[in-house]
């Protein structure tokens, strides 16, 4: 671990300066954008910190889950942690508010987050949606039927991301192409309810082989699926697959998903945060024919410079194409070159536009390099756009990963004279009372600690 980096610091006051609670959505993006050109990174083609002060914030509303995976980001006594009273998780929301302003997609997750009653998840949603939040249900899908789905639809949520991989150990499964039948189900779960469908998948050294596969699979269901995650192996939580091989790199996975969209894609042009973190790409898909939306970099900046201070709280997810096409029409040389490459994109996918009778589908993609819990590094924690919300204020993800269990069992304010809850034992006390988990009987246990007790 770095040695400079401080695991409980406010990560909001590492460059002397706090901007939230600002009205300008500019100047909430501060933190971020300070953060990366002191580093160098606020370049041209840096979508942090010039359209969103955060790519996502993580809320954790239990730590109980309902699998045992092999790669897990839980820790070993989280599943002693009592599930976070709904004021302390409203607070949690409005300092997500207060933080990164509206429009900031939150993940509503866990442990799972299906496991919370479903009339909790509704009220989460509500305040939520009051706050002018963007709220995701990150779940590994178990629990998260049609009926199910199609309630939280209705209360507000926007986007649900399916976590399905083998690490889960489904039982049945046998490969990443045989757990696309998983996959097909949830499509079809959430088809018609007017969610975006997002695919989390964990790659490692037994799976890396099938990322190609994967991505013929997510091609054939790019007019259902929003974005896909690949989330490379790190050594954090509880899970008994620990640190990976060298084989495991961001590169061998952008080549895998390039043999599998079958078409070279530019995962360098438009930066999210770190690129050791984070590696964005996307495409446009056409019957089984898929092309890289983001090729011409020069011109791709061009349009980024035209948006550098559009100072609106719009995530850029859902609103960059329209404020793009605004910049464009202010910009008639720029909107010239627009077309010309589009005219391009439209060749490249020609036979693709005959067999779906000209429609087109845009599918966002994404790598994810988190941290191993002992080896964190402190620019890229600084520059973290993945946050946790904690009782203390957002924290970047892997610092929050590298040390769960003192954010998840610190005393929670429940609100001014309500007094402290407490998840280690659920009891709310007048003072915060520091208290450890108590230990779990042998049939709660999980990962490595289950494994230990194995004779």
């Amino acid at each position: 671990m770095d040695q400079n980096l401080d695991v409980k610091a406010d990560p909001f006051e590492a460059a002397g300066h706090r901007f939230h609670g600002e009205d300008s959505a500019w100047a909430r993006r501060g933190r971020l954008r300070e953060a990366l050109r002191a580093q160098g990174r606020f370049t041209t083609g840096q979508t942090a910190g010039r359209f969103y002060a955060t790519a996502c914030v993580a809320l954790e509303i239990t730590q109980r889950c309902n699998l045992d995976c092999t790669l897990c980001y839980l820790s070993d006594a989280a599943e002693a942690a009592h599930d976070v009273p709904l004021p302390v998780l409203a607070r949690r929301l409005a300092s997500i508010a207060d933080h990164f302003g509206p429009g900031t997609p939150v993940q509503i997750t866990g442990g799972d987050p299906t496991l919370r009653r479903i009339e909790d998840l509704e009220a989460i949603l509500a305040e939520a949606t009051r706050l002018g939040l963007w709220p995701c249900l990150m779940t590994n899908g178990i629990r998260a039927t049609r009926p199910f789905l199609a309630r939280l639809a209705a209360a507000g949520l926007k986007d649900v991301a399916f976590h399905v991989d083998m690490t889960q150990e489904r039982h049945g499964y046998d490969s990443e192409e045989a757990l696309n039948a998983v996959r097909r189900d949830y499509l079809d779960r959430a088809r018609g309810l007017g969610l975006r469908v997002l695919f989390n998948t964990t790659v490692h050294a037994a799976t890396l082989s099938e990322v190609p596969a994967l991505a013929r699979f997510f091609r054939s269901h790019a007019d259902e699926i929003t974005m896909v995650s690949f989330q490379m192996q790190a050594e954090t939580g509880r899970g008994v697959m620990r640190r990976r091989t060298d084989a495991v790199t961001q590169a061998r996975v952008q080549a895998g998903l390039a043999e599998g969209f079958e078409t070279p894609i530019s995962f360098d042009t438009a930066r999210v945060g770190h690129e050791a973190c984070n590696r964005y790409a996307s495409l446009l898909v056409a019957g089984d024919q898929a092309v890289s939306a983001l090729e011409d970099k020069g011109l791709f900046h061009r349009i980024l410079a035209a948006l550098e201070r559009a100072d609106q709280d719009l995530r850029a997810a859902v609103a960059f194409q329209p404020m793009a096409l605004r910049a464009l029409v202010l910009r008639p040389a720029t909107a010239l070159a627009a077309a010309a490459h589009a005219v391009g994109l439209v060749w490249h996918l020609r036979r693709g536009l005959l067999r779906s009778r000209g429609r087109v589908a845009r599918l966002a993609v994404f790598i994810h390099n988190f941290m191993d819990a002992d080896s964190l590094d402190s620019e890229r924690c600084a520059a973290c756009v993945f946050m946790v919300a904690t009782e203390d204020g957002p924290l970047s993800m892997c610092v929050h990963n590298a040390a769960r269990d003192t954010h998840i069992f610190a005393p929670a304010r429940l609100a001014d004279r309500e007094g402290w809850w407490s998840a280690a034992t659920g009891e709310v006390t007048s003072t915060p009372v520091e208290a450890g988990p108590t230990p779990l009987p042998a049939k709660r246990l999980k990962g490595r600690a289950a494994a230990r007790r194995q004779p």
